[in-house]
């Protein structure tokens, strides 16, 4: 059994998707991020792995679903664009975020710094020689980076967003975009977020949690949810037109 049985079969139940931003693929306007998919989150036994709780993925469960997502968008040309998470260990750029984690002092060690380890990514995904790699300090792919430009560029208005995290890196990037009016379509299989903020708190009941929570919010304002199972029958039909 899989940590993404779940959602395939009850993201219907758990999320309104009656609506859509982006009910067709067209490859020619597409553009693909690969998001943070390192090993500190996705690997099992990685420092800040993340479980499966409420029904959400769990982290080593969505390396497949991403490689699959890649693959195909390299097959169609789809231009792809990678992201990497991470603060500095002297705390320049990290904003508030030492502070509100209780890491004041110690982000040289924190396992989200560069250089210790947490910006690695997992051994399934690599990016090739013409894929930007974008590494930035704050959750949002679009926040003190290239990537407007990248897509303005290649003339693209419609971003994929494949990998971690739901309540932090997916929604950021998904409000970022859809505020400079790119469509967003987001892939509830390639991620997964760390539980509720109640100490001890795993077990929730199924369809609730930070992961859903993000998930119900971007189908709601900023974008589209699908699955990798879905965006890839969209490409197929899009193969047909």
């Amino acid at each position: 059994m899989s940590s993404l049985d779940f959602t395939y079969e009850n993201i219907d139940k758990v999320i309104d998707r009656s609506t859509w931003v982006a009910p067709t693929i067209d490859p020619d306007k597409t553009m693909l991020l690969v998001l943070d998919m390192q090993k500190a989150c996705a690997e099992l036994g990685g420092a800040m792995y993340i479980p499966s709780v409420g029904g959400a993925p769990e982290g080593k469960d969505v390396v497949q679903p991403v490689v699959n997502v890649l693959e195909a968008c390299r097959s169609r040309g789809i231009p792809v664009v990678w992201s990497l998470w991470g603060l500095r260990g002297d705390g320049k750029d990290a904003g508030f975020a030492d502070q509100k984690w209780g890491l004041v002092g110690s982000l040289d060690t924190f396992p989200g710094s560069w250089g210790n380890g947490g910006d690695e990514l997992v051994d399934e995904l690599k990016p090739l020689p013409d894929e930007p790699v974008i590494r930035k300090h704050r959750f949002s792919s679009f926040y003190g980076t290239p990537l407007t430009e990248y897509m303005r560029r290649a003339g693209r208005d419609t971003l994929v967003v494949a990998g971690l995290s739901t309540g932090n890196c997916q929604i950021s990037t998904a409000i970022d975009g859809n505020n400079q009016d790119f469509k967003i379509i987001v892939l509830a299989d390639t991620t997964a977020a760390i539980p509720a903020a109640i100490p001890g708190d795993t077990d929730q009941p199924l369809g609730y949690g930070q992961h859903w929570e993000a998930l119900r919010n971007i189908q709601a304002n900023h974008g589209d949810v699908r699955t990798s199972v879905e965006f890839l029958a969209m490409l197929e039909q899009a193969d047909k037109a």
